[in-house]
């Protein structure tokens, strides 16, 4: 059993160390969601933004590389009473969906973990609309001033290994340099800050 498999039954636990953050991230998502829309949530994790977005969304596919996330977030629309979301494993990087099937696609807090996130974002424009938007908050660990250097050592202690180490502005640059359309953002600041960066499509 990979990492993330292992790891799906503390993700939450994990995520609420870093409460405030996750909470204005959760916010965020639902306010960018247009009413009665398609959505796609990349690397959802145990669903959370997934779950947001269907507060306004008329059909939510929430997809993971991991069964055992997935298990978790079922279990969680359930409880809620959510009936509008789908559930699916997916690799980010090869989707099965058709080229802008999407009016908005989530990849939350995944770039940082990738070897070629470029190649991920690109995937990810691909099955967006045009005019659509790519949600993509991102936890920022360059600036280690900013951090709680014990909770980013508790959760590498548990195997989380970012392959890169983003500031704001680095991760802004990166997406702009896909060249896939306007990319907006905001800092959320906190134990570990995240960038919510946005871009809409061209």
């Amino acid at each position: 059993m990979d990492f993330w498999s292992t790891f799906a039954r503390f993700y939450d636990v994990a995520e609420a160390l870093n409460g405030s953050v996750y909470r204005e991230m959760t916010e965020t998502t639902v306010r960018l969601v247009p009413h009665g829309s398609a959505v796609l949530d990349c690397a959802a994790g145990t669903g959370e933004l997934s779950l947001a977005a269907a507060r306004r969304a008329k059909r939510v596919v929430c997809t993971d590389c991991s069964g055992e996330m997935i298990k978790v977030a079922q279990k969680k629309a359930k409880k809620r009473r959510f009936v509008n979301i789908e559930f699916e494993r997916a690799n980010i990087f090869h989707l099965n969906y058709a080229d802008g099937e999407f009016d908005i696609v989530i990849a939350g807090n995944v770039l940082h973990l990738l070897d070629n996130p470029e190649k991920a974002v690109h995937e990810l424009c691909r099955v967006t609309k045009s005019g659509g938007k790519i949600l993509l908050p991102t936890f920022m660990t360059r600036d280690k001033s900013a951090i709680s250097e014990t909770l980013l050592k508790a959760y590498k202690r548990l195997g989380f290994s970012p392959s890169a180490e983003y500031s704001p502005k680095e991760y802004v640059e990166m997406l702009k340099g896909c060249g896939a359309g306007e990319v907006r953002s905001k800092l959320i600041k906190g134990t570990i800050p995240c960038c919510y960066a946005v871009i809409i499509k061209k």
